[in-house]
């Protein structure tokens, strides 16, 4: 999984994060993550999953979250301008994040992606 540090000047600055972003006025959730995958890494993902949603309230703003699971096939393009990192699903906790990601994590436990490989159909856990 990738994982991005968060800027010191943002909120939760120096923590680290999933890539992702705000909704823009009449853009999907879905198209939303693509963009926002897109520009935070220059990565672009294919086979996209919804994994659910969580709404989590700090003391100064309420975040809405719709969490997307997707493969990257090609990562040579991977063009982030921060620190990143690609972690393991069960090495997570081992990355301070915000308060909020704490149940976007246990939306990743079940994430699971269909790849075909010739004539056969297999999933495979993807991190």
């Amino acid at each position: 999984m990738l994982l991005l540090k968060r800027s010191t000047d943002q909120h939760c600055g120096g923590l680290w994060s999933f890539p992702g972003g705000k909704v823009e006025q009449g853009e999907s959730p879905q198209a939303a993550a693509m963009r926002e995958l897109q520009e935070e890494t220059g990565l672009t993902g294919l086979t996209w999953q919804s994994l659910g949603t969580h709404s989590f309230t700090y003391p100064d703003r309420l975040l809405h979250f719709q969490l997307f699971g997707c493969l990257c096939v090609s990562l040579t393009s991977l063009d982030c301008e921060s620190e990143h990192a690609w972690v393991a699903r069960d090495r997570l906790v081992d990355y301070p994040m915000p308060a909020a990601n704490g149940a976007l994590l246990g939306m990743l436990g079940a994430y699971r992606v269909s790849v075909k490989d010739g004539n056969q159909d297999e999933d495979q856990d993807r991190e």
